[in-house]
C-alpha cells in the first residue's frame, strides 16, 4: 500500500495535471480564434507549476484565460495576419519573375523572425505584465540574445511533431508537456534577466 503522500500518488497527480491541462487546451482551441488565449493560459499554468509546485489546473486555467483574453486575442489576430501574408507571398513568389531572387531572402528572413518571436511570445506574456507591442519586441530580443535556448526550443517542437506523428495517441498530453518544457527553458532566461537587473 502507498501512503497518500507517497511518491506514487505524487506522480499520479502530476500525470493527471498534464492530461487535464492538455485536454482543456484542446477544447478551448476548437473555436480556432481562441488558440492564442488558450495557449497563453496553458503557459501561465505551467509557470505556476514551476514557481509554486502547485499542480492545480482547471480553476487557474480559466482564470488566466479570462485575465489574458483581450491581449492575447488581439495578438492572435495580428499573428494570423502576419502568417497569412507570409504564406500568401510564398504562393505568389513564383509569379514575380525577375524579382524572385530578391524577394526570396526577404521572405526567408521574415519567416525566421516570426518563428523566433513565436518561441518566446507565450512564455513572455505569461511571465511579464506588458503590452502586446512590448511582448513582441522583447520576445524577438530574447530569441536572438539567447539563441541557444531558442534553438533547443525549436528542437523540442520538432521532437514533439515527430512523436505525435509516430504515436498519435500522445495528443492527450504532448502539448502541455511541450509547453512545460519550453517555459522551463525560457524561465531560466527570465531568471538571468532578473538577476542582471537586481545586480
Amino acid at each position: 500500500m502507498f501512503r497518500y503522500d507517497g511518491k506514487f500518488v505524487r506522480v499520479l497527480e502530476v500525470v493527471s495535471a498534464f492530461f487535464q491541462l492538455n485536454i482543456l487546451w484542446l477544447l478551448l482551441c476548437i473555436p480556432v480564434i481562441t488558440i492564442f488565449p488558450a495557449t497563453v493560459a496553458m503557459y501561465c499554468v505551467t509557470r505556476q507549476w514551476i514557481l509554486h509546485k502547485d499542480y492545480s489546473v482547471i480553476r487557474p486555467f480559466f482564470q488566466f484565460f479570462k485575465e489574458n483574453f483581450k491581449q492575447s486575442f488581439g495578438l492572435g489576430i495580428l499573428w494570423i495576419i502576419f502568417c497569412g501574408l507570409f504564406f500568401l507571398d510564398l504562393m505568389l513568389l513564383k509569379n514575380v519573375g525577375s524579382f524572385q531572387p530578391i524577394l526570396l531572402p526577404v521572405l526567408f528572413l521574415m519567416g525566421i523572425l516570426i518563428l523566433l518571436t513565436t518561441i518566446f511570445i507565450f512564455p513572455t506574456i505569461a511571465n511579464f505584465n506588458m503590452s502586446w507591442i512590448n511582448a513582441i519586441k522583447n520576445s524577438l530580443f530574447f530569441s536572438i540574445r539567447y539563441f541557444l535556448t531558442t534553438l533547443i526550443a525549436i528542437l523540442y517542437l520538432g521532437l514533439m511533431a515527430l512523436i505525435l506523428y509516430k504515436w498519435p495517441i500522445t495528443f492527450l498530453f504532448i502539448f502541455s508537456l511541450g509547453a512545460y518544457s519550453i517555459y522551463l527553458l525560457c524561465h531560466r532566461v527570465f531568471t538571468k534577466i532578473q538577476l542582471v537587473k537586481t545586480s
